[in-house]
């Protein structure tokens, strides 16, 4: 499939989906209702299952890719959105499953979008080493560097009043009643809603 015509598909899923003002040319589109992918409907054009799965699939490596771009290689979230756009067709299913588990199985991509389940993330596949972590998933005694946050805004804001931000190196101090982390010279009590949305770097693979 060309590379337009999947982009086209990832575009028409942010447009009725996510509510996303994107444009998307009647050539392609045209196309995609040849191919099977879409049909008109009521003057709208509306996915086919096989279209569905194509879209949602195009959506989820391109996010993976981001999210891998920006927290591994550092690149600007300028950067990763165009680097992702060539990566996302050329990653292999075996290599998608990989990614996603190094990576902890992320919800969310750098600019805060809703990464697609895959079929690893619904069995929590861990034949590949993890990277990344959740906050909520470390032990008393184990020390990592914040990565980035993926929960909703509310928790986000939490989060960040507390000092919790990417690149902050934190100790778990104590795991229950609450999670207590120690970030700088203050002891941090977290409950189980932020720490399950703070993703890190476990010591040992946190220096850079």
């Amino acid at each position: 499939m060309r590379e337009s015509i999947e982009n086209a598909l990832r575009f028409l899923w942010q447009r009725k989906f996510e509510n996303r003002d994107v444009k998307i040319s009647e050539k392609d589109l045209e196309e995609l209702e040849r191919e099977g992918f879409i049909r008109k409907k009521n003057g709208d054009y509306e996915f086919t299952a096989e279209g569905l799965e194509i879209a949602r699939k195009l959506i989820r490596l391109h996010r993976l890719a981001e999210r891998l771009l920006h927290d591994f290689f550092e690149t600007s979230e300028v950067e990763a959105e165009r680097s992702a756009c060539k990566f996302e067709h050329i990653i292999s299913d075996e290599v998608e499953e990989a990614i996603c588990t190094l990576l902890g199985h992320p919800s969310r991509c750098p600019h805060g979008n809703l990464i697609p389940e895959g079929k690893c993330c619904r069995v929590k596949e861990e034949e590949v080493k993890r990277i990344v972590y959740k906050l909520s998933e470390l032990k008393p005694g184990d020390e990592g560097v914040i990565k980035y946050l993926a929960g909703d805004e509310d928790v986000m804001r939490k989060a960040i009043a507390l000092g919790i931000l990417p690149g902050k190196k934190v100790k778990v101090i104590r795991t229950f009643p609450a999670i207590v982390i120690k970030l700088g010279n203050s002891n941090i009590a977290l409950d189980e809603n932020i720490a399950s949305q703070i993703y890190l770097i476990k010591s040992g693979n946190a220096e850079r």
